[in-house]
């Protein structure tokens, strides 16, 4: 064994010489063993071709390291450190040598530009015996079975392998195991023989620690995942079978990658060497049928492999599946486990959480059958170009030069891009190309693994070039190889493009300062925004491993090709209208808000290297709707985005796509209105109809030819290899689902077994509804707030996309399912770096049209507007100062200019854009969000007041200057006696209050040095000059009609459109003050579009350079004549498995529910996870815009939130439920159904909720009478008869056994437990057992309900709560922990007149573990129960 390196060369070395140059020399360093090469004088460049031989005594390791340093000679003293780097020598084991160009580090580890040339080869050790062979049966008294399985306790085994590239043997690293099959370990070499006897000591010490007799053994395996199991259209499961134990995993529907994620634990009592023989086997099966052909593959290895790893664990290794039947059809698919072997006296130590990676070499952790090849394989990448790619570098210098008149006047591109490829651990980049955005790579990366590989992503990285610090990543794109290849005999090996790869990640704004979201780039968590794309072709080869991962050149004309088909662009239009934005936070409503549209590039309104669009709508102020949130009062002009772009023209590959979720969408709603009548116990005859047309609706929709996905034409040049691919998978899958629908038609017997059919069917057509080539960027949305983007939301482009054919049904059935349509998008907060969630609250609610097509299509945008008319308006602000009166005089921006106030636009300076004409002349257009108040919406309104003091250093307090003053230390006259009300509203509180309920002392102040420094604190100092304190006083709306009117009056003059602020840069209100010293109102002009009308820009020289030309775009709005009125009932019933919020493990939970511009709270009820309101609520005066029957089809969102109410504090999050309410427009409409909608903290399950929506239109027609009155309350209101559950008198009986493992709570064991059982409102409780040491069971466990309220339909059935308690002294009974039986209908016995004692019943249910209260010690507890329940 050797590892030969040959030193070539070094580039551009750093010159430590002050006169002359550095004169190099290399230093080698490898297990302990130094060579240098010549010394190359007087050369930054130096070549020295010098080869070197280091004997090794053992095979290589993954971990293994060549040490280079380039040093300067020095002929007196100590030579001074050039560069040096690590070399990983990992793919020498894997290839048997490679080529090294590898960037160099200074001493203090910082990358520079110099790099070192190598050759490195590797010899590996020559072929040895080795445990392993084919593996025979083991027999049952520990012996060794026949054929190659190793030589008991101390055999070395004895077959033979001859791949070189083999990992040791699992005999040879654990010193061997009998009967044992023969595993290989992936990775290095085999091991030598040295190695293998220190193995076989190492074994011998651990296995004579264990005594000869008898003793408990346990297994414990962890089933983590599967991938790239054969077959299509599986249903995966895993046996683990130990010995004679078998135990199944769930079944995995229709997936080649199933997520098992199961712990099983068997036990043995036997000799430990008789044990250490047994085998564990792993059996992956297809569970559809029974039949010998339903094993995919197998892995087997014995006990006592896994007790001679360290810890007596495998933790978290991969095994390759083989086919017993068929050792030489190669691999089936990989399985992922951790096993543990717990014998006498080993400390039980948990399996580690699994980590779920695609980038880690899994290759080197892998086991293998003996016999077992992977084939080499070679993937290539060819990247052709990139675009877009943002600034990554400083423009300081650049400025510098332009002070100075130096450098070209062409702007530089401060971006350095180069791409680097990864794939299961391996690592390859392109060259790097300085001071381009837009670069041309024209190379292909190639890396080499063995095939096939359990790594199912290939990473594309953008990098920037940094030559002082480390480079930066500018996105990350992946490509996965389950959607670009296919297993299987019908399969096809990973192919892609070329097509283009967007690239995401944080804003791309550039700041001199730190990125504050740069980790988004890393591909980790979603980006944000859209950085970049690349033009890639991806090819695989199975047989061989590549020469050299060193970039190579493509073929020009390769690249000819490529970019003469693919690089063609068609117009696109992208347009938006915003109907509704609700649910906006109180932190976020100081300051108005804007959207903004984009993709890709195109709209981005910060980005000045893109043509403007209208993009962006007019900034406005949020209004509170009278309790918790705030709403953008758009009504009847909604705001409208539009963006002109130019992408690929990759219709075809969209339009499969849309049809195919389309098709999933349907029968996903036909399969809930079943699994609702299941659940409801409808007649079986409706059952069995509803389930006749769901197979109708589906055979209908597989065989009906106007839903054909489209072929692939070999006419389009850019129709890749992978589009015939995916077409012939697509068709072959659905006619096989057509066929299997027909036949479960006609011999569907069993209701329960169709449904589980069918929903294996909706799970192939989703696994077909994917496309990795859709090159077409997602529509990013933004919230702007002060020029800040705050909230963003992502929308795939093919939910929105156009598609036009001939045939109206087809043209319906391939646009995106939202295409033209109103839904409802939440805006979300961008991730934090620890992917936890930065706020509950959502960021805002928006009600949106989006439309997406190409631009000779753009007409059919005009039929979204629906009742509305789509306008384009010209705009400008007419800007006026308070200089000894308002004028144009001490304005500080031009008189006539922009929202912002940089540009000036004179209104004679605008001319009509090509194919537009005037539609009459300016007029006055005023923001409207301007004219509602702080105190807009809310029925009560808490004021306030400061009184500030102040004082000189070394003397007393007194009043300040200004003495009465609001939070931003402005006067109000008069102080807080002479606060004026409006006509509509009147003190609550008798007198101002003094507010302690903040940071201050105890006479309320709180200290500052300065009030413009503001930085108050509780505490005085002596150089404290300033303090105040807060003053606090309730009023609330008393609105007669003759207020009304005068509100209306004050409303007509706002609209005279003046807005006014303190400066022009802090916020505008509507109300002239006297400090206010700026204002300005908004002109408009409306514009008409003529035939072939282009994209409408005003074109606008610069102030200061007349050369420089700014285009400017005018305002869109959808605006419409009248609102339609509706009435939303909310129907709030009860909730299951709330979170628990208190330290008690309870809440006490209520409802806040929001709709539109409205929001309502429920009662809020007292310790309870299961809180039954019976409740409810009435919203009127609901507006909205469109009509009717469209918002009955696409319903708007009704948000249901739940809090936990806390007397000290913010009252806490419990979770959200988001329901669509049931909508009726006719008067004969019947009422809505009670369901369970399901609670969600940000992604966990937290609960269901079981309510009714009733939205109902009120324009004329009489609506339901209201609700029965609850009994003391004259505004509460609850569910109304035929809305709110039947209810029965039933009797519960509930047996007790007992209580088991139960740890500590509270720092203190479980002496005294009692079981306290609650349904229907009723509550019993055992007696404390006791003493648990001796006798862990109840006396008396039985427990009976006599007479409880229950609901007839057992859809509508409460859960039955268990929570055990603690008896402690001092009367003290902490909660220990609470179990909940959701489906009490399992127990349910029907009528009948004699049933044995339950006492004589033998109880059959499983253990419950139920979840620990905060600040509790964690426990686990095994409680035993029985149900029955009877109808009296």
């Amino acid at each position: 064994m050797s590892l030969n390196v040959t030193v070539k060369a070094a580039t551009d070395l750093p010159n430590l010489e002050r006169f002359g140059k550095s004169d190099p020399i290399c230093s080698v360093q490898f297990q302990g063993k130094t060579e240098k090469t010549e010394v190359v004088k007087g050369d930054l460049n130096p070549s020295w071709n010098q080869p070197f031989t280091f004997q090794l005594g053992n095979p290589l390791r993954n971990d293994d390291r060549l040490t280079v340093q380039v040093f300067d000679w020095e002929r007196a003293g100590s030579n001074k450190m050039m560069g040096q780097c690590d070399v990983n020598l990992r793919e020498c084991i894997s290839s048997g040598g490679m080529e090294v160009d590898q960037p160099l580090q200074n001493g203090q580890g910082e990358r520079i530009t110099a790099k070192i040339q190598m050759s490195i080869s590797y010899q590996a050790p020559a072929s040895a015996d080795s445990g392993g062979g084919g593996g025979g049966d083991t027999a049952d008294t520990g012996d060794a079975g026949d054929g190659g399985g190793g030589g008991g306790d101390f055999g070395d085994g004895g077959g033979d392998d001859d791949d070189d590239d083999a990992a040791p043997t699992a005999d040879e690293a654990a010193g061997g195991a009998a009967g044992a099959p023969g595993v290989v370990m992936g990775g290095s070499g085999k091991e030598g023989k040295a190695q293998r006897r220190a193995m076989l000591r190492r074994r011998k010490a651990n296995r004579a620690q264990l005594p000869k007799k008898p003793c408990d053994f346990q297994v414990r395996v962890h089933v983590i995942e599967a991938r790239k199991l054969v077959g299509q259209n599986i249903n995966p499961v895993c046996n683990v079978r130990v010995y004679d134990q078998v135990q199944p995993t769930a079944v995995k529907k229709a997936t080649n990658r199933p997520l098992f994620d199961q712990t099983f634990y068997f036990s043995f009592h036997m000799a430990p060497r008789e044990f250490l023989d047994k085998v564990v086997t792993f059996e992956v099966m297809n569970s559809r049928t029974l039949r010998s052909d339903s094993m995919i593959g197998t892995f087997q290895f014995d006990t006592g492999l896994c007790y001679d790893f360290e810890n007596h664990s495998i933790i978290q290794k991969w095994l390759l599946l083989t086919n017993p039947t068929d050792p030489s059809g190669g691999p089936k698919g990989y399985l992922k486990v951790s096993c543990s072997v717990v014998g006498p006296n080993d400390e039980v130590k948990p399996h580690p959480k699994a980590v779920l990676d695609d980038n880690c070499d899994i290759e080197t952790n892998l086991l293998r059958p003996s016999g077992v090849q992977l084939a080499p394989a070679t993937f290539t990448v060819r990247l052709y170009r990139a675009e877009d790619v943002p600034q990554m570098d400083t423009a300081l210098f650049e400025g510098v030069k332009k002070v100075l008149g130096v450098g070209s006047k062409k702007p530089k591109e401060l971006v350095d891009p180069y791409v680097q490829m990864s794939f299961a651990g391996n690592k390859s980049e392109t060259s790097t190309l300085y001071n381009n955005a837009n670069p041309e790579f024209k190379e292909e990366l190639k890396i080499g693994c063995k095939f096939p590989s359990m790594c199912d992503r290939i990473r594309l990285r953008l990098m920037d070039k940094d030559n002082f610090n480390r480079d930066d990543t500018v996105g990350t794109a992946y490509l996965n190889l389950s959607e670009i290849s296919a297993p299987g005999e019908t399969g096809f090996l990973p192919t892609f493009g070329p097509s283009w790869i967007n690239v995401y990640g944080s804003p791309r704004e550039y700041s001199d300062v730190m990125d504050e979201y740069d980790y988004l780039n890393q591909g980790i968590l979603e980006g944000v925004s859209y950085r970049a794309r690349m033009l890639v072709e991806v090819t695989s080869e199975i047989g061989s491993l590549p020469e050299t991962r060193k970039p190579q050149p493509i073929d020009d004309s390769e690249v000819a090709r490529v970019e003469q088909y693919f690089l063609r662009r068609r117009k696109y239009q992208l347009r938006a209208a915003f109907m509704a934005g609700t649910l906006v936070p109180e932190s976020l409503a100081d300051a108005p808000l804007s959207f903004e549209l984009s993709i890709g590039n195109y709209g981005n309104e910060l980005d000045k290297n893109v043509p403007p669009a209208s993009s962006t709508t007019q900034p406005t102020n949020p209004v509170s709707d009278g309790e918790f949130y705030y709403y953008l009062p758009w009504t009847q002009s909604k705001p409208c985005a539009s963006v002109t772009c130019h992408w690929e023209d990759v219709s075809p590959r969209i339009d499969s796509l849309n049809l195919l979720i389309n098709l999933c969408d349907r029968l996903d709603r036909n399969m809930k209105r079943v699994y609702h009548m299941q659940q409801s116990q409808a007649p079986p005859a409706e059952t069995a109809r509803a389930f006749i047309d769901l197979i109708d609706c589906l055979r209908k929709d597989l065989a009906d030819p106007r839903r054909k996905l489209p072929e692939p034409s070999r006419k389009n040049p850019i129709v890749t290899k992978l589009d015939f691919q995916i077409y012939a998978i697509r068709d072959q899958e659905l006619r096989g689902l057509l066929e299997s629908a027909e036949q479960l038609r006609m011999n569907a017997t069993d209701l329960n077994e169709a449904m589980n059919e069918v929903d294996t069917y909706l799970s192939r057509l989703r696994g077909l509804a994917f496309e990795g080539q859709n090159s077409v960027p997602d529509v990013i949305l933004w919230m702007l707030s002060n020029k800040k983007r705050v909230a963003y939301a992502r929308i795939p482009a093919h939910e929105v996309m156009y598609a036009h054919h001939e045939d109206k049904a087809k043209w319906n059935e391939a646009c995106g399912k939202n295409c033209g349509k109103p839904q409802t998008v939440y805006l979300k907060w961008p991730p934090k770096k620890d992917n936890t969630a930065p706020k509950f609250q959502v960021a805002a609610q928006l009600r949106l049209v989006i439309w997406l097509g190409q631009d000779s299509y753009a007409a059919d945008w005009v039929r979204c507007a629906d009742e509305g008319e789509i306008s384009v308006y010209a705009e400008t602000y007419e800007n006026q100062a308070n200089f000894f009166g308002w004028g144009k005089k001490g304005v500080s921006r031009p008189n006539w200019s922009d929202v912002n106030g940089k540009m000036a636009l004179e209104q004679q300076n605008f001319t009509e854009p090509e194919g537009w004409i005037w539609s009459g002349d300016w007029f006055i257009n005023p923001e409207l969000s301007l004219s509602f108040s702080s105190d807009s919406g809310k029925s009560e309104f808490l004021e306030d007041i400061y009184e500030y003091q102040q004082r000189i250093p070394g003397t007393s307090w007194s009043h300040a200057k200004t003495t009465w003053g609001n939070v931003r230390a402005d006067e109000i006259e008069g102080g807080r006696d002479n606060v004026e009300l409006e006509d509509a509203w009147v003190w609550k509180d008798p007198d101002w209050n003094l507010d302690k309920n903040r940071a201050c002392d105890e006479d309320g102040f709180e200290y500052t040095l300065d009030p413009s420094m503001a930085g108050y604190v509780p505490v005085e100092r002596n150089y404290h000059l300033c303090r105040r304190r807060r003053w606090v006083r309730r009023r609330v709306r008393q609105l007669s009609e003759k207020q009304r009117k005068k509100m209306a009056k004050l409303q007509d003059k706002a609209k005279e459109g003046w807005e006014y602020s303190r400066i022009f840069s802090t916020k505008f209100h509507a109300v002239e003050k006297k400090i206010d010293m700026a204002r300005r109102r908004r002109w408009h002009r409306k514009l008409t579009a003529q035939d072939n009308a282009s994209a409408p820009l005003f074109y606008f020289p610069d102030a200061d350079d007349s050369d420089v030309i700014h285009q400017v775009t005018p305002r869109m709005f959808m605006t419409f004549k009248e609102p339609h009125r509706y009435q939303l009932r909310v129907y709030l019933y009860q909730a299951r498995n709330v979170r628990s919020a208190d330290s008690s493990g309870l809440s006490d939970p209520y409802c806040r529910v929001a709709f539109g511009r409205q929001s309502a709270c429920s009662i809020i009820l007292k310790k309870t996870i299961m809180p039954t309101w019976d409740q409810t609520l009435v919203i009127d005066d609901i507006e909205l815009y469109g009509d009717p029957k469209i918002v009955a089809s696409v319903p708007p969102d009704i948000t249901i939130e739940l809090f936990d109410e806390d007397i000290v504090g913010k009252d806490e999050f419990l979770g959200r439920a988001v329901v669509k309410p049931h909508i009726r427009l006719q008067p004969n409409h019947p009422p809505p159904r009670l369901d369970w909608y399901p609670i969600k903290y940000f992604d966990k399950d937290a609960g269901e909720l079981l309510a009714a929506f009733h939205l109902m239109l009120n324009e004329g027609d009489e609506l339901p009478f209201a609700p029965e009155r609850m009994a003391g309350h004259d505004d509460l209101f609850r569910v109304p008869t035929g809305i709110r559950p039947v209810m029965q008198l039933m009797r519960v009986e509930a047996l007790c056994w007992g209580v088991r493992d139960i740890k500590r709570c509270q720092l203190l064991s479980v002496d005294k437990p009692h079981v306290t059982i609650s349904v229907g409102g009723k509550q019993l409780k055992t007696d404390p057992i006791r003493k648990m040491k001796k006798c862990p069971n109840y006396d008396k466990p039985l427990l009976i309900f006599q007479k409880v309220e229950l609901p007839r339909e057992e859809l509508y059935m409460p859960p039955l709560n268990i929570q055990i308690f603690d008896n402690r002294a001092f009367g003290r009974t902490p909660l220990v922990g609470t179990h909940s039986v959701i489906n009490m209908r399992d127990y349910k016995r029907g009528r009948f007149t004699y049933a044995p004692p339950l006492e004589q019943k033998k109880p059959e249910l499983p253990a419950v573990t139920g979840p620990p209260p905060p600040g509790t010690v964690p426990f686990t507890a095994m409680f035993r129960y029985l149900y029955k329940w009877r109808v009296l």
